[in-house]
């Protein structure tokens, strides 16, 4: 817990740090050390304070940046929205989904000076695709992630939303136990990441719910992930505003950083967390300064990115705020320990979950490790050798002197081939 509260607060000084003051505002852009503020980048910002509690002394005039950036149009499909850099001012779902999830949550609908909310949750309800999804803008193909983002924003703006069912709808329509994963699109081959990020969404828009499918994915979700693979990649695709079929007018990136959406994933299990799986990804996202690019940048950047600091500080306030118990768990209080026995394992003794000691594999052990074994059977029957009088002593050096040169040849090579 100490390390968790050392990163969060190294992430919010992190952003503190560069924040950038402009005319009329001010904010962030997703490359931090650029002055130049985005949208999206500052209500990221600006969310990380809210979900941690934290107050921030530029909260007012990151409000006013993205009061400043919200869409006005007599068209209904952009009025209320936001856009992206790279989306030629046309409001998309990569910008607006986010802004309006910040809103929800840092409870500015009542504020005079923040972007209208009900502008921004009409812009997500009218850009909804006839099947149920979300595409960037109302006729470009639904993608998973982007439903994904559109229902995390709706369930804080009214979890009532009939547009949520309907997502929740496209989002598990066809997923079945022999192909519980999502990918990028529903015929795309699963990945870690958005396996991990449909079942956070499912679980903050149908909370509680559980089903074959959920359970499924949990199961696929915790045997694909290596907890010491940070699951960086970059998705991109074509955008085509005029509708499918058009020709595409610009391209859109989105950046992944997987491990720590799993985490969360992890967390909200229905049978409860892995509490193995969970500590070593732990450990991975708590290694290291927050400040290396190893942590915050695209492998190889040497940038510093707001969106894997992003990620990593909702995981870790994710964790902190994990309520240990589950319906029918029991817990036992001692003086100075209290252990939460899961419902499913309710019937054991408690001495029977404490995690066995790990056998000694002797084959293992023995290919590891064959040449010292033979040397010290050598070794031991050349004394007994000596001790019995069959021979002297010059006999016992000369039969071990092979063995040792072995030995010592054995255990370089092998070392050779570790660093390598």
């Amino acid at each position: 817990m100490a390390a968790l509260a050392a990163r969060l607060d190294e992430s919010l000084d992190v952003l503190r740090g560069s924040y950038a003051v402009t005319d009329g505002g001010g904010g962030w852009y997703h490359d931090l050390p650029r002055p130049e503020p985005g949208a999206t980048a500052t209500a990221l910002g600006l969310l990380a304070f809210t979900e941690a509690g934290r107050p921030f002394e530029h909260f007012d005039e990151g409000l006013a940046f993205l009061t400043s950036r919200q869409a006005a149009s007599g068209d209904v499909l952009r009025d209320g929205g936001w856009s992206t850099k790279t989306s030629l001012g046309i409001p998309v779902v990569e910008a607006t989904a986010w802004i309006a999830r910040f809103l929800a949550r840092s409870r500015c609908d009542l504020r005079p000076d923040a972007p209208d909310v009900r502008r921004a949750y009409r812009w997500l309800l009218r850009n909804q695709n006839l099947d149920g999804g979300w595409g960037s803008l109302r006729g470009c193909p639904s993608r998973v992630w982007l439903t994904c983002l559109a229902l995390r924003a709706l369930t804080q703006l009214n979890p009532y939303a009939p547009a949520i069912e309907r997502g929740v709808e496209w989002l598990t329509a066809d997923r079945t136990g022999q192909r519980p994963g999502w990918g990028p699109t529903p015929a795309a081959s699963p990945t870690v990441t958005h396996t991990a990020f449909a079942l956070v969404t499912l679980d903050e828009a149908r909370p509680g719910h559980r089903d074959e499918r959920i359970l499924a994915a949990h199961d696929w979700l915790r045997e694909h992930l290596d907890p010491d693979d940070d699951h960086t990649w970059i998705e991109t695709y074509d955008v085509s505003p005029n509708g499918t079929g058009s020709k595409p007018v610009w391209r859109l990136a989105l950046w992944h950083y997987g491990l720590p959406i799993a985490l969360m994933a992890l967390l909200h299990d229905p049978r409860g967390p892995s509490g193995a799986t969970v500590a070593r990804t732990f450990q991975t996202l708590v290694q290291g300064n927050v400040t290396n690019p190893r942590w915050n940048g695209y492998p190889g950047s040497g940038r510093t990115s707001l969106w894997t600091l992003w990620w990593r500080l909702e995981a870790l306030i994710e964790l902190s705020r994990l309520p240990l118990l589950q319906p029918n768990d029991l817990l036992h209080w001692m003086p100075d320990a209290s252990v939460v026995q899961r419902a499913h394992a309710r019937d054991r003794p408690l001495p029977a979950l404490l995690p066995a000691r790990p056998r000694v594999d002797l084959r293992r052990l023995f290919r590891r490790h064959w040449t010292a074994l033979v040397l010290a059977l050598v070794g031991a029957g050349s004394l007994g050798g000596v001790a019995a009088g069959l021979w002297g002593w010059k006999d016992f050096w000369l039969s071990v002197i092979l063995p040792i040169v072995l030995t010592f040849t054995h255990e370089a090579m092998k070392r050779r081939r570790s660093s390598r």
